[in-house]
């Protein structure tokens, strides 16, 4: 499966032994990427920021922050290393490591600090969608004390009713896990960090923001088009198509 074609991977299911199947639902490949780097402009990215990209994958991401961000700004985690290398093939190519000095870490503990670095932004697209209690708790913790005092965790996750989120397996990809706003808002507070729910589009799930200092956070107002794509017209196509 590792070596089909885009246009043949697309028929993969999520999970599947393919780098664009792997990481989720293979036709949202695209999409999470505007979604992903949309929502980083919108809160004011700069070439010169740090980012950690917590979860990274197969550079769904990466593809386009890499290039954006200036040498050695570009950090890149997950236990899947396989992916990385095949983002680094088939994506960037693999002369990016030398031209923007990306760093990357297979660590599967759930830490941001395994760097050594304070960023400016963390983005942790579906992880916590899939990861149990104890590990969300401990990428809150370790997001706390790798955030510099202005920096943003921008992450997804899906809303649970249940007041305290279910017991069970640490990491259930590509089975799902929600969460009780009210115990993330908590754990985050035990942190030091402030929790906001977002409206910025998502196809399965719901962003927040994470701060130290709740002025970081934008007005919904300021958040352009809340980042729900714009109905394409096409040529040859009716407009009640």
């Amino acid at each position: 499966m590792r070596s089909l074609s885009i246009e043949d991977a697309e028929t993969l299911e999520p999970g599947d032994d393919h780098y664009r199947a792997y990481v989720g639902p293979p036709g949202r490949f695209g999409l999470l990427t505007q979604l992903q780097l949309g929502l980083l402009f919108a809160l004011g990215l700069e070439e010169t920021d740090t980012v950690l990209d917590f979860g990274c994958g197969s550079l769904r991401l990466g593809r386009s922050l890499i290039p954006y961000l200036r040498p050695g700004c570009y950090f890149g985690l997950d236990p899947n290393l396989w992916l990385i290398d095949d983002g680094l093939a088939h994506e960037t190519g693999e002369a990016i490591r030398a031209v923007k000095q990306p760093r990357f870490s297979g660590d599967a503990n759930f830490d941001c600090t395994v760097f050594d670095t304070r960023f400016d932004f963390i983005m942790a697209q579906s992880v916590i969608t899939h990861a149990g209690p104890a590990q969300t708790a401990a990428l809150i913790e370790s997001a706390s004390k790798s955030l510099k005092q202005d920096g943003v965790l921008a992450l997804s996750y899906i809303r649970g009713e249940e007041s305290t989120p279910l017991p069970g397996a640490d990491w259930t990809y590509p089975h799902n896990v929600a969460y009780p706003p009210a115990w993330l808002e908590e754990t985050a507070r035990q942190h030091g960090l402030v929790w906001r729910d977002i409206s910025w589009f998502h196809p399965g799930a719901q962003w927040a923001l994470l701060v130290r200092d709740e002025t970081r956070l934008p007005d919904d107002a300021t958040m352009g088009l809340h980042g729900r794509p714009t109905p394409r017209w096409r040529a040859g196509q009716s407009a009640t198509s």
